[in-house]
């Protein structure tokens, strides 16, 4: 096959797709055969695999290739150790693909981005201008990325895989009017991303991300004295900043992000992710990639006399705590928590008087029976003037108290994604089981903990038209007319079938095809 140059940006898939524009043949399983040696091959538009052979088809290197025409840079970045992306890099040069997203860690990310191929339609007339036809960007493909970087215009889609395109090969080819409102937070994200994946392709990062996010986390201010997140603060700040993105409507991330619960396993350990969990929290922290890997700038360092005056609101405390009030009184004095009052004064050597808190039989009796009914641990502690710690040691310390908890309040959400699955299935009730899908919150987490009931209240699914039987009547006339069409020697059935297209209908179905199969053996004999 003619070697092909690839476009700037380009990614696999849309390789592969010239690669079969420009055969003579148009089949995908010979395209397939061609290009690879072999007819069952799918290419992923994000990890495309078969490097060695787009090389080839290429006239470049498998390093090329693997930094520009896929996602590697970004999937590599979120694999923990050295073994595990030298693993990846293997798997995409074999012949064998399959093994690709295994090692990518994809399906062990538990996050589902679908099966679409992304296009900017402002990128399509621009590729179009410059060299004649349009085709599909890496930066398009790669999961998060749901706006045009360049151009801020919203990337259409085009469904892939089971039901879509499944094996063929397609360039670009959607409305070009598409023109629908941008938020600011995707385009935020879909440009991070991409400015990510082009440092990642120029160098690796060294040391740990841990000690990354603890730095940028401390000069931000949700990091503790002890080491410790101010999680929720944080949880809260990241929920807020990115709100726009887990909006129904906008289908940009995975729902199931939306909690930020990763947060803190990515900040205390380093350890296999998906890469765009990785963004969530780099995006939060710092305005481009650079700026994150460069690091926090330092603070100039305090003098020892600073230190031990400490700020002015801190020499408040001191005087307070100094003339014999307790923490409590003094944090409702100055409007402030106990905490901060209990750091001042560790900071500053200041002694304080720690007591146990009594707990009597009758109080232990009652945090027992409101935790049996599912009252949350500070809602008890405020009504019974204990600390949440002393709540939380009662729980523990009767057995299967806590498990009993935990189910009821997994009924309390079945209960409620009961609900809202129902009311939104009343206001829609033309809508179809994949809409729901993308537009009920409560449908994925229904999915994973109550699929039976889901199941039973989805309607039916709606048929596609595209299983139905086969008129083979008018196959076989239509494929008379083609072989009628046919130009040169053919010598067995094999070679003509070949010629129609190589769907083995010649061969397979020869007693529902009886006029094209006695055409086609006229035309062997020499008698058409």
């Amino acid at each position: 096959m003619d070697k092909l140059k690839l476009l700037p940006g380009e990614c696999g898939y849309s390789l592969a797709a010239r690669a079969h524009l420009l055969s003579p043949y148009g089949s995908w399983k010979i395209t397939n055969y061609r290009l690879f040696g072999r007819e069952s091959v799918r290419i992923n538009a994000l990890l495309p695999g078969h490097l060695s052979s787009l090389a080839l088809l290429a006239d470049s290197t498998v390093e090329h290739l693997r930094l520009e025409a896929s996602a590697h840079p970004l999937v590599a970045f979120g694999l923990s150790t050295k073994e595990k992306r030298l693993a990846l890099a293997k798997s995409e040069t074999q012949d064998n693909a399959s093994t690709v997203y295994e090692q990518a860690r994809m399906a062990a990310s538990k996050l589902s981005f679908g099966n679409v191929l992304r296009c900017c339609c402002a990128c399509m007339e621009e590729d179009k201008a410059r060299y004649g036809l349009a085709y599909w960007h890496t930066m398009h493909q790669l999961h998060g990325v749901s706006v045009c970087p360049v151009h801020a215009r919203v990337l259409s889609t085009v469904e892939a895989g089971e039901g879509a395109l499944n094996h063929a090969y397609e360039l670009p080819f959607v409305d070009n009017t598409l023109n629908l409102e941008v938020e600011p937070n995707a385009l935020k994200l879909s440009r991070y991303i991409v400015e990510l994946h082009a440092l990642l392709s120029q160098f690796t990062p060294l040391g740990s991300m841990s000690e990354r996010y603890i730095a940028w986390l401390d000069a931000k201010g949700f990091i503790t004295a002890s080491g410790r997140i101010r999680w929720r603060q944080l949880k809260t700040a990241l929920k807020l900043f990115w709100r726009e993105l887990f909006i129904p409507e906008a289908e940009v991330v995975p729902p199931e992000l939306c909690k930020f619960h990763f947060v803190p396993r990515i900040v205390h350990r380093d350890q296999s992710t998906h890469y765009l969990r990785h963004v969530l929290l780099m995006a939060y922290l710092t305005k481009s990639p650079e700026a994150f890997f460069a690091g926090p700038k330092i603070q100039p360092q305090t003098t020892e006399l600073s230190k031990a005056i400490g700020t002015p609101e801190e020499q408040v405390v001191l005087k307070i705590l100094e003339q014999g009030f307790s923490l409590r009184k003094c944090a409702q004095a100055l409007g402030c928590s106990v905490g901060f009052i209990k750091s001042v004064a560790l900071r500053h050597g200041l002694q304080i008087e720690r007591r146990r808190q009594f707990i009597t039989p009758e109080m232990e009796r009652s945090v027992w029976r409101k935790a049996f009914v599912g009252l949350h641990r500070q809602d008890i502690a405020q009504q019974l003037g204990l600390s949440v710690g002393a709540v939380e040691q009662i729980i523990q310390s009767h057995a299967g108290l806590s498990a009993w908890r935990h189910h009821l309040l997994m009924q309390q959400r079945k209960l409620s994604n009961r609900t809202s699955l129902i009311n939104f299935m009343k206001r829609f009730p033309d809508a179809s089981r994949n809409a729901i899908k993308h537009q009920c919150n409560a449908y994925m987490w229904l999915y994973k903990h109550d699929k039976v009931w889901l199941y039973a209240q989805l309607p039916e699914a709606l048929s596609s038209g595209k299983h139905q039987g086969i008129n083979w009547a008018a196959r076989d006339l239509v494929l008379c007319n083609q072989i009628d069409n046919l130009s040169g020697t053919y010598t067995s059935m094999s070679a003509i079938d070949r010629a129609l297209g190589g769907h083995n209908w010649l061969l397979h179905y020869r007693e529902k095809l009886p006029l094209a199969v006695e055409r086609a053996t006229n035309l062997i004999n020499g008698q058409a």
